[in-house]
């Protein structure tokens, strides 16, 4: 659809990016100030170890896919990681050249102790605010969008 030729749904659909990008933006924040409180590390890092420690055989290009970063990014977020301890490089047992990042004992206790802080403000911020209804339509057409989006990139989530 070309929405510049309906100034209406241009219009709504600029209102609509505009709201997106501050609800996404309110929320980061208040969940990295949390987090950085309590465990003294950003929602970036965190983000992060959850994809290494959820992904069988993971490698800096999973990262880029799970979190539309770019290689740049994904390489020096895994660097602070593994200077903290909370993830490591290992040999790629299947083909013995690319690493795999895997999460130490130290990043899953930390994602384990940082996961009800996120809940806990995801709680304040969400919950609190949002019906059910709400939530379950929100994650319906959050799911859409990013779905959209990743058809039309060759992705998948």
């Amino acid at each position: 659809m070309d929405i510049g030729r309906d100034p209406v749904v241009a219009s709504e659909a600029q209102e609509s990016f505009s709201r997106l990008v501050r609800a996404q933006t309110r929320l980061w924040n208040a969940v990295d100030a949390r987090v950085r409180h309590r465990h003294g590390v950003p929602l970036t890092q965190l983000t992060a170890l959850r994809v290494i420690a959820s992904t069988e055989s993971c490698r800096v290009s999973d990262l880029v896919s799970a979190l539309h970063i770019t290689v740049g990014g994904a390489s020096k977020v895994v660097d602070r990681l593994e200077a903290a301890g909370l993830v490591a490089r290992v040999t790629n047992e299947r083909d013995g050249r690319s690493p795999v990042l895997v999460s130490t004992m130290q990043g899953r206790g930390l994602l384990d102790a940082a996961t009800p802080v996120i809940e806990e403000v995801l709680g304040a911020e969400l919950v609190a605010r949002l019906s059910e209804a709400d939530l379950s339509s929100l994650n319906r057409i959050l799911g859409h969008l990013v779905g959209s989006a990743d058809s039309r990139t060759g992705e998948t989530q």
